[in-house]
């Protein structure tokens, strides 16, 4: 069925555009059209005011709904995450497997396989571990870090048909076994790492194309040794992406990251955790109790673990307080993330043919209605 959505600002093309509509059939897109040129006989849907931008892509998404995925690997579980999130309006996400057991990854990688057709929010899997330099480990259980095997290597070259985000040491892999999981069509980010620019300038010759939330676990800059931090920024050709709580990265690095990489180069994650959409303000990690304080969730030992934040804070948060212009900050949470994973060319846009994933939020950045494939998931009253 043919509708035209009207009456807030579109975000299309880095531009916010004012008298427009929006005009979907049935999953896609059909374009946008100025007001007073709606066709004829077709539903109209009004919004009062805000802006209708793309559904938000997070990339980086351990939980939300009261669920952890690597708590309970199971469709029910993944539904109620993609539920909880879809209701901020993020529209598309990859669920994300901390550093587990073999067997824990296993059951993660076989429900994505299984439900990657049967539910649109979902891109593919973002495995985050378990090859990571124990130094940087963060909340990622020592007992859990490891080196690659034939076991990993066997699972690895099973996933197929969807994307695959893996997130790694790079200093702690071979190049023969970077090139190996590149052959496979993964996403290879740094993260959890030490590596020196040297290391980290010859793992982007064959295939390294990315970091994992910039600043955190991970080597920093010192005077003679850029790090990880220092060499992401430096490497143009890579992306980063970077977590907008206020709380991982004080506000104005997020501003001079944004200054620094080139356009389209640094995206939002949420690294979000089970709060998400849930009233308790705690969970189990690694059969340890992770609690939020003030925004911020803390295991036993004090350390940041993961987020409580989805991608409509990151874009209010970078805008308000890291000076980042709205458009960009709406670009890095839709359009940025979408280039990234090699989805750009059906999502991230309100563009013709594009696949109809929506998020309308007003002055305030709350999330009053969310489309998923023209779906109209969420219809608050403006």
């Amino acid at each position: 069925m043919k509708q035209a959505i009207t009456g807030a600002k579109i975000f299309s093309d880095h531009k916010l555009l004012d008298n427009k509509a929006l005009l979907i059939d049935g999953e896609n897109i059909i374009g946008i059209v100025a007001k007073n040129d709606i066709p004829d006989n077709i539903k109209i849907k009004q919004l009062n005011g805000g802006i209708l931008s793309p559904g938000f892509i997070d990339l980086q998404v351990n939980g939300g709904g009261g669920k952890l995925f690597n708590n309970s690997p199971d469709k029910e579980s993944l539904d109620e995450i993609i539920k909880s999130h879809q209701h901020f309006g993020t529209t598309s996400i990859m669920p994300t497997v901390i550093s587990d057991s073999l067997n824990v990854l296993q059951r993660c990688t076989s429900t994505i396989s299984n439900e990657i057709n049967n539910n649109k929010s979902l891109l593919g899997v973002h495995i985050e571990g378990p090859f990571f330099n124990v130094k940087y480990r963060g909340v990622h259980q020592k007992q859990y870090i490891n080196t690659i095997n034939n076991d990993y290597l066997n699972l690895f070259e099973s996933l197929q048909g969807f994307p695959v985000m893996l997130t790694l040491a790079p200093e702690c892999i071979s190049i023969k076994q970077l090139k190996h999981l590149k052959s496979l069509g993964f996403k290879i980010l740094a993260g959890h790492t030490d590596a020196s620019y040297d290391q980290l300038e010859e793992a982007i010759k064959y295939g390294l194309d990315g970091f994992t939330h910039l600043f955190n676990a991970m080597g920093q800059i010192s005077a003679r040794e850029p790090g990880v931090v220092g060499s992401a920024l430096n490497f143009n050709n890579t992306s980063a992406s970077i977590i907008v709580d206020l709380h991982h990265v004080h506000p104005s690095l997020i501003e001079m990251s944004y200054k620094q990489k080139p356009k389209g180069k640094l995206f939002f994650v949420s690294d979000s955790m089970a709060t998400i959409n849930h009233g308790e303000p705690s969970f189990e990690l690694y059969d340890e109790v992770v609690s939020e304080s003030n925004g911020r969730l803390i295991n036993s030992e004090g350390k940041l673990a993961g987020s409580s934040i989805t991608q409509i804070d990151a874009i209010k948060n970078a805008y308000s307080t890291c000076n980042i212009p709205l458009c960009d900050a709406i670009a890095m949470a839709t359009s940025y993330p979408a280039e990234y994973l090699g989805v750009s060319d059906y999502l991230g846009s309100l563009k013709a043919n594009y696949r109809a994933d929506l998020a309308h939020f007003d002055s305030d950045f709350n999330v009053k209605n969310v489309w998923v494939a023209g779906k109209h998931l969420k219809q608050e009253a403006s």
